[in-house]
Order: structure tokens, then C-alpha cells, then sequence
């Protein structure tokens, strides 16, 4: 086959090889009109802020001076002064009761009297010896004389005399004993009748009449109640601020919370075994006898006179190696917030558990940390949340404490 023959036979496979070419770049054309014209229609980008760093939130106490005045407010039980129990004394049956139980009794007023027969037999017997024995001292007496005045004489012998001088002796010593088994004898009869020692209360009194009581047997019980008391129990950090004479306000719930004056009356040495807390005995006049032995009475005492301090609370306070330290809050020039930790000195309030008294390092208007204190170190930056005053920290006593 010739040349020309062979040309003619390759012709019909270029083709669709050019076909091919010219949809491959038609079809990026298409693609890249369809780029420009998105990013000529997409509207501007806005530009994502970062927020800067900010520092550490904390709430910052500002230290101002406060007036400052011990005060307790104790919850105790009201007691009874004192309070006696009543026994019969002597056996017999019960002829006459003056009282009953839960009556108000004044001192000598007539409790019980006991059947008096025997009694007043055993009186008149005694006072029939003690007759005899006047008598016999009488006629030893006059026997002696007689014989002294025959001894002058020396009618009579001095054996006789020394005779009549031993009778006499022991006359003598017969009516003395004549005249204890009298009293003895009146005071049983005494007994026999039960009076109140004191004006007060019968909380308990069981007698009825006709009842037959033996010696011993407790018939009832006695109250005191024109002064009451009120026991409270004090820490260590506390007690040592008390002292007896010291006023008290009493608040009787029952009574709708009215105030009552009363006195520290005694203050424990020791603390009670149990409770490691020192008794302090409060006394109250209850004249009225409003105040009623059993009823819940809150007891408030202020110690000391006011004074001007610096308070923090005790959560504000991180303590190294027996040190404590605070995290003071400073303003840099370009107004930024850090943290300086700083030494302090520190006490306790009296009464208030969750409160400290600055002593040292700190002065009023300065700023501490309050919170996230295990995240600080020196130098920190913070943003800071200004809080006023000394803020009102609690306790886990059971007592309720105020300031």
C-alpha cells in the first residue's frame, strides 16, 4: 500500500482524540469562571477577637475597722436554785396535808402532820423523869446542907458528909439526863409535823391522808425558784473572758423572748470531762416566778468595752510551717491586678470561731483574696471582685454565736 493510502487510513482515530482535549479544557475554564465569580460575590471576613488574659477571678475583702465587742449567745436549760426532797421522819399515819403537788409554798407553811399520840405520850413521859429527878436533886440538895451545917458542929462525920455530897452529884446528873431525853422526846413530836424549809415550788408530793408513813420514806420534793440558774458550758479560748458578777441578758423563748437581767455567779476552775467545756453558772431573779425550772432560756453576754479592729475571716488566712500569710491584692500602673503574698499576725475572737483579729501586716483600705487561695502564688495577675466589710463567717459550734 502506498504512502498516500496510509494516511488517509489514520485519519478517523485523531479525531475523537481532539474532542477529548478541547471538553477537558472547556471544562476547566468553566471551573475556574465558577472561583473567580464566587470570590468576587463572598462578603468581607470579619476578623475573630481573642480575649486577653484576664488573670485569676478571686473575691477581695477591703479591710475597714470594725467595732468590736465580745459577745456569747448560749442556749441552757432554766434551773432551780437549789431544791431539797422531803422524807418523813417519824412512823405514823398522816392526820393533815397543807399542800399539794405543783402548789407555791412559803417558809413554815404546814406540809404533813403525822399522828402525834405517840409523840406527846413520849413528851409527857419525859417531862414526868425529868420531875422525879428535879425532886431527888432537890432533897440531895437539902440533905448536903444539913449536913454541912452538922459537920461545922462535928456532929456528923466527914464520911457522911462526902455521902451526901455524891448524892447530890448524881441527882444532878439524873436531871440532866432527864432534861436531854425531854428534848429529844419534843423533837421527835416535832418531827411529826413536815414544814417548808423555804418558799418554793412542790414539784413532787405524794402524801394523802390516812396514809401510814414510814421513817425515811421520801414524800415529795421541793423547789426554790425566786432566783434560778442557767448553766452554759465555755472553750478555753472563751472562759478565760468571763468573770463572775459579770451581767447576762436571759431570753425565754416561752416567754416570747423577753429579756431578763441576770449574774455570772460562778465560773469553773476545771473543764468537765465530758464536754471539755467549763461550767459557768448564770443566776436570774425570778420574783415573779415567771421563769419556770425546765424551760429553754438563751443566755447572752457582752465581755469587755467596744474597741476598733481589723477582722478577717478565718478561711482568708493559709498557714505554713505555723506562719500565716495572706494574698494582698495590688492595682499595677498599667492597670493590671496581682497578688502579694505577705506574713501576718493573728488571733482569735472570743466567741467567734470563724473570725481573726489581724494584729499586724495588714492596715485598713488594703485588699485581700478571699477565694481560689491554693491557685495564687506570688506575683499572680487576678481580676479581682471588690467585696466590703468584713464578711460574716460561720462556725460548727452547736452554740449560736453573734458579734
Amino acid at each position: 500500500m502506498s504512502p498516500e493510502e496510509n494516511s488517509h487510513a489514520d485519519a478517523p482515530e485523531s479525531t475523537p482524540r481532539i474532542s477529548l482535549r478541547a471538553a477537558l479544557l472547556g471544562g476547566a475554564v468553566l471551573l475556574l469562571a465558577t472561583g473567580l465569580l464566587l470570590r468576587l460575590t463572598a462578603p468581607e471576613p470579619v476578623p475573630i477577637e481573642v480575649a486577653p488574659n484576664l488573670g485569676i477571678p478571686v473575691d477581695t475583702l477591703i479591710l475597714a475597722p470594725a467595732a468590736l465587742q465580745h459577745r456569747v449567745s448560749i442556749s441552757g436549760m432554766i434551773q432551780a436554785r437549789r431544791g431539797v426532797e422531803l422524807f418523813a421522819e417519824q412512823a405514823g399515819r398522816v392526820l393533815e396535808v397543807g399542800a399539794e403537788e405543783l402548789d407555791r409554798v412559803t417558809a413554815g407553811q404546814l406540809l404533813m402532820r403525822v399522828d402525834p399520840l405517840p409523840g406527846e405520850v413520849e413528851v409527857a413521859r419525859a417531862e414526868a423523869t425529868l420531875a422525879q429527878a428535879k425532886s431527888e436533886l432537890d432533897l440531895a440538895r437539902a440533905e448536903l446542907e444539913r449536913s454541912q451545917k452538922l459537920a461545922t458542929s462535928r456532929v456528923s462525920s466527914v464520911s457522911d458528909l462526902d455521902r451526901k455530897q455524891n448524892s447530890q452529884r448524881v441527882a444532878l446528873a439524873v436531871q440532866r439526863a432527864a432534861e436531854a431525853s425531854l428534848r429529844a422526846a419534843r423533837d421527835r413530836l416535832a418531827q411529826r409535823t413536815l414544814l417548808a424549809p423555804f418558799d418554793g415550788v412542790l414539784r413532787v408530793f405524794d402524801s394523802e391522808v390516812g396514809e401510814y408513813v414510814s421513817p425515811g420514806q421520801r414524800v415529795g420534793e421541793l423547789l426554790e425558784v425566786s432566783r434560778v440558774r442557767i448553766t452554759i458550758g465555755l472553750r478555753d479560748l472563751d472562759v478565760v473572758a468571763v468573770r463572775p458578777g459579770m451581767q447576762a441578758a436571759v431570753r425565754v423563748d416561752a416567754r416570747g423572748r423577753e429579756s431578763h437581767a441576770g449574774t455570772v455567779l460562778r465560773v469553773a476552775a476545771a473543764a468537765d470531762s465530758s464536754t471539755r467545756k467549763f461550767p459557768v453558772q448564770v443566776e436570774i431573779e425570778n420574783a415573779d416566778g415567771e421563769l419556770m425550772p425546765g424551760m429553754v432560756a438563751s443566755v447572752d453576754l457582752e465581755l469587755g468595752n467596744r474597741r476598733q479592729a481589723l477582722l478577717v475571716p478565718h478561711e482568708a488566712v493559709l498557714r505554713d510551717f505555723g506562719l500565716a500569710f495572706v494574698y494582698v491584692v495590688h492595682s499595677e500602673p498599667d492597670g493590671e491586678s496581682v497578688v502579694r503574698r505577705r506574713r501576718v499576725t493573728v488571733q482569735s475572737v472570743p466567741f467567734q470561731p470563724g473570725t481573726l483579729e489581724v494584729t499586724q501586716g495588714l492596715s485598713a483600705g488594703e485588699g485581700i483574696a478571699m477565694t481560689s487561695l491554693r491557685q495564687l502564688r506570688d506575683g499572680s495577675r487576678v481580676a479581682p471582685r471588690t467585696l466590703h466589710g468584713a464578711r460574716s463567717t460561720g462556725g460548727s459550734r452547736s452554740d449560736r454565736l453573734t458579734q
